[in-house]
């Protein structure tokens, strides 16, 4: 989607972005994300175009689904809202994992209300329709009413056609026709993979702890900005900043972006994908965090068993690793085995979910951590947040008259480096990866995508 423009002066490399925003400007969506930065206010309000993301977005496109230690044992099952879409996600008994419509064919009932649990069948409430955990059409109540020759290989729990497992993280797609999951990531495995393989995860693998939830009165694209954005935190995050100095003098969470220059990075990876990489000004995620309940205690019994080097490498597996890898369009990777879902509920109301992978071989006392810390800036910092995306939202909603928002800083700059991956790097307060994002919605929401279910009546 970007070509490579290292070296070009700023008309040059404004010139080359507006030539490329043209070739792909084409469709009903091209004149709502411009190629100075500007995105109209129409993706934040328009509830007709919500509903379209959610089939070009949330069913055309790879979206994260769930951790595979959530549903470790073979019938073990969690149901979720992928696009408004109910979802039953299920082991099956070869181990495999399927995602199924969570929708009766009969007469279209949600078949499982439970928010997970194990069963190898799910029965519909209203009329007793059976089906296996892998989706299939297992009994029919008073079934003579149905001639012999009715097909049940097309009345089961709808399949997702594709969905892949990379890393422990599963992710779905309704578009038969979409790109391996290794495609999609792209330049962003790199990032991804040092996030699981700093963890030393051991023979017994992981478990997950689910955290909050929140819902906030906003879009969707609001937390995945957000998340891309380290302009704001200075600003927004002030009091936490204020209370972490005061508390706790300078070394602390946030006091580390306290000018634009300097070598921390915001990335653009292609697919929507974007990082805040704040690893070169974080030397230990340990000695950095803030204390949180329990840290003296729990950090010294590590310390007491572990001789100093193995103590902080322990260690330096808690706190934030430094890290804002978000995957378009639904998951963020902080590091260190937190991570957050979007839901989307309405056009103005989304659901965040917060989890915490657990290293099993790990101490106890390192698992207590990572829980702490992902609750603390979680619980502190997303607060200020959600205030900033409803008084967003409520501007937007009733300002027609001023209808633009401006993603453009960096753009145009010698702060903007392309590579020959596609991949665009830029100053950690500047916009880059968020204004990459929306020139991937628009493709994706110029696509002719076609999505569809196995197993059922098309």
């Amino acid at each position: 989607m970007l070509s490579p423009m290292t070296g070009q002066s700023r008309e040059g490399q404004m010139a080359k972005v507006a030539q490329m925003t043209n070739r792909s400007k084409a469709g009903r969506y091209g004149h709502l994300v411009r190629a100075d930065g500007l995105v109209h206010r129409s993706l934040f309000t328009d509830a007709d175009l919500f509903r379209e993301e959610m089939v070009k977005i949330f069913g055309g496109s790879w979206v994260f689904l769930l951790h595979e230690a959530e549903i470790p044992a073979p019938h073990d099952f969690k149901t979720l809202t992928i696009g408004l879409r109910p979802v039953i996600v299920s082991r099956r008994t070869d181990g495999e994992i399927v995602a199924l419509l969570n929708r009766c064919p009969h007469r279209g009932s949600m078949v499982c209300s439970e928010t997970s649990g194990n069963s190898p069948r799910f029965q519909c409430p209203y009329h007793g329709w059976t089906f296996t955990s892998d989706g299939d059409l297992y009994a029919i109540p008073y079934h003579q009413g149905y001639p012999e020759t009715y097909d049940k290989t097309k009345r089961g729990l709808g399949r997702f056609p594709r969905v892949e497992v990379y890393r422990g993280f599963v992710f779905g797609c309704l578009n038969p026709e979409v790109e391996s999951v290794v495609d999609w990531l792209g330049p962003a495995r790199e990032v991804f993979d040092w996030c699981i393989d700093r963890e030393n995860i051991g023979p017994r693998g992981v478990s997950v702890a689910r955290g909050m939830t929140m819902v906030y009165g906003g879009n969707w694209k609001l937390q995945n900005d957000n998340n891309g954005d380290m302009y704001h935190a200075p600003v927004t995050h002030r009091s936490t900043a204020d209370m972490n100095m005061n508390r706790h003098g300078p070394g602390k969470t946030l006091d580390h972006f306290k000018r634009d220059a300097n070598p921390m990075l915001a990335k653009y990876f292609g697919h929507g994908h974007k990082l805040l990489d704040q690893r070169p000004a974080i030397d230990s995620p340990w000695l950095r965090a803030r204390p949180i309940p329990g840290r003296e205690v729990a950090g010294g019994a590590v310390e007491q068993r572990h001789d100093s080097e193995q103590a902080r490498t322990l260690l330096d597996l808690t706190g934030r690793s430094g890290i804002n890898l978000v995957l378009y369009p639904n998951l963020l990777l902080m590091g260190h085995g937190t991570f957050a879902v979007y839901e989307p509920l309405a056009v103005d109301r989304t659901n965040v979910r917060y989890y915490t992978a657990l290293i099993n071989d790990a101490p106890d006392e390192i698992n207590t951590l990572r829980i702490r810390f992902s609750e603390d800036f979680n619980n502190v910092a997303a607060r200020d947040d959600n205030e900033i995306f409803e008084r967003i939202q409520t501007a937007l909603d009733h300002s027609p008259e001023m209808p633009w928002l401006d993603f453009s800083k960096g753009l145009g700059t010698n702060r903007e480096h392309f590579a020959a991956d596609g991949s665009v790097t830029g100053n950690i307060s500047d916009e880059t990866g968020i204004r990459g994002s929306y020139e991937w919605w628009r493709q994706l929401m110029n696509s002719d995508v076609k999505t569809s279910l196995v197993g059922v009546e098309q």
